[in-house]
Parts: C-alpha cells; structure tokens; sequence
C-alpha cells in the first residue's frame, strides 16, 4: 500500500461542523484510532486510513457527505448512488455528463456545468443558492473526489492542466500539489473551474459494477491512495526510494537505476513540481507515521529504516515534520484507542 500522510488542517476541517451539530468529536477521533491531541498540533499529521475512517464516520453521524459545507445535506448513499449511475457509461465524457446531471437533480454539492473550447474542457463548480460562498473546504472536498473517481474509472491519472478556486490562497496551499499533480492551481478567481485536454472525453470506462462493490467497500480509502500515475518520474523515483529507504540513494543513484542522467531526473521531476530532497523527505515522513501507528518497531528501528544514520538526527527531522518526537507522536496515536 502506498504510504500518505493527511496533515492537521483536514482533519479540522471533517470536524468543524460536526462540533456544531453537537456530535461527540472525541468518540469520532477514537473510532478512527486518531488520538485528539493530535489536533493540537499544528504540523501533526496522520494516516489515510485514520483520516478516511475519520471522514466515514463523520459523514454517517451528520448524514451528510458534504459534512455541513453545503447548503442542503447531501445525504449518506447520495455519493454510492452517483458511482452506480456513472458505471454504466462508455466513456469518460458520458461518465461526467452524468456527474453534472446527477448534482443538478439533487440541487446539493455544487452546481457542475461544462463548456469545450478549443480542445479543452473546462468543468464549472458553483454553489447553488443559499450557498454563495462556501468555505475552501466544499471546494476541496467536492473537485478531489470527483477527480481521484474520474482516475479510478479509467484507470488512468487524468491529468488537469489547471484548477482555479474562488478565495485567496489558503495557508495549507502546498498540500495542494498532493491534491491536484502538476495542476496550475490559481486563486482569487470569478469561478471554480478545473480545466482538462478534451482527447481524454473518449478514453473507455474500464470497472465494471463488479469492481464498484469492491471499491465501495472504502471509497474514501480508495480514492486516497489509489495512484494510476505509476510512469511519471515522481512515482518512478519514489518506488526505487521506497525499495531502498535503509541505504540512503542519492539522485545519482536513483537516476543510474532508471537509466536516465541525473541532470535529466532532476530537471523532470521539477517540471512534475517537486524536487528530489522534497520527494525523499515527504516518503520518510509518510513512512515514518505510518511504522509509528501501524507497527511496534522501535524509534531506533525505524531510524534505521529510513536511512538515518543516528536516531537523534531522525528525531530532529520528524519533529520538523510533525511539531511532536516521534515517541510523544506514539504515545499520543497510541493513547487515541482507548
């Protein structure tokens, strides 16, 4: 399984209006073995799995998938009712057809409509009336989960040329580079619009209904850690890194390995909007939460696992990441399951 990491602002922003219907956020943080401190901590970050279990639980109390950023509640089995209707399309452009019709019956979400030009789609988000300005969290929500469904239909990483959203760039903006890859993200626009090459209108449907019962088992899960772009040289880099976390290769290392000249690597992962040394801290963090949570290996141990040569300096480096050590980080994640 792909390791990731969900960062302190989502989780804030499952819960917030959840605290305002008066659900109990402690009982939600611990059915998603999330200790609540974690909260706490600005740079704290957490599992997919916690934070999509996190998100399951919050949507069936409040019975609303949108969890409260809408205007109407969007009632739990409104999302698995969409996946079962797009199914049963040929092709990408009737599947999104769908997509827009089936928010336009309901009148909840946001408002889909699209235009071609060019040979570009662009795809517009609005609210409906009585909702004219939802929080970035609506937008958030509602356009990364009608992305990760779009990849997972075709089986393919469905690039967007460009996302535009209507507010100011927020604090957390570079989560947005996990959220939309390689997007041109812009702010302060008129409308939220996503922008794609119309050739991809035409790629073939490639589940089937029997493949949505699986996917529908976690579909929060599944879109988070689904990634269908395993030839971009991001992911490629990652795999080899991945592999060979314990022995520490450098660019030069990894570039030999995939038969590429390290000047060429570095130029292409950057065009893909990371560096290397980004790439390599954001696996050692993701892995490091994930052996925290999900293991009983020793700091020590995971030190070793990730390649650092002494365990004060992985120490530094995790707090770095997260605010906490890594021991205060596991006491707290492990305190979450009582």
């Amino acid at each position: 399984m792909r390791e990731i990491s969900i960062g302190n602002y989502f989780l804030r922003a499952v819960l917030k209006n959840a605290e305002r219907q008066g659900l109990n956020l402690l009982r939600l943080l611990q059915r998603a073995r999330i200790a609540p401190r974690l909260l706490l901590e600005p740079s704290a970050r957490v599992t997919a799995e916690q934070f999509a279990s996190l998100q399951a639980f919050t949507m069936r109390e409040m019975n609303d998938e949108m969890l409260g950023y809408s205007a109407r509640p969007l009632k739990t089995g409104s999302g698995s009712a969409l996946c079962h209707w797009m199914i049963q399309s040929q092709t990408l452009g009737q599947a999104l057809k769908r997509y827009g019709l089936f928010y336009g019956l309901l009148e909840r979400g946001l408002n889909v409509s699209q235009s071609l030009t060019d040979h570009r789609l662009v795809i517009h988000f609005s609210p409906w009336q009585g909702n004219e300005s939802p929080e970035p969290y609506a937008y958030e929500l509602f356009l990364f989960c009608f992305h990760r469904f779009a990849c997972w239909l075709i089986e393919d990483n469905l690039p967007l040329q460009q996302v535009c959203f209507p507010y100011s760039q927020p604090q957390h903006a570079q989560e947005y580079r996990l959220l939309f890859p390689r997007a041109e993200c812009r702010f302060d626009q008129p409308q939220c619009t996503v922008v794609l090459d119309s050739e991809w209108l035409n790629r073939p449907i490639r589940q089937t209904p029997e493949s949505l019962l699986q996917f529908l088992r976690q579909p929060l899960l599944a879109i988070l850690i689904n990634d269908y772009n395993q030839q971009s040289w991001a992911a490629r880099t990652r795999a080899v890194l991945r592999n060979q976390l314990e022995t520490t290769p450098t660019l030069v290392d990894v570039a030999d390995q995939l038969a590429i000249h390290p000047k060429k690597l570095r130029r292409l992962l950057e065009a893909e909007g990371i560096g290397y040394s980004e790439l390599k801290s954001q696996l050692r963090r993701d892995v490091a939460i994930r052996q925290l949570t999900r293991s009983s290996a020793s700091v020590e141990q995971i030190a070793i696992l990730l390649g650092f040569s002494e365990t004060c300096t992985f120490i530094r480096a995790f707090k770095g990441w997260t605010g906490v050590t890594p021991y205060t980080y596991r006491k707290r994640a492990k305190g979450s399951a009582g």
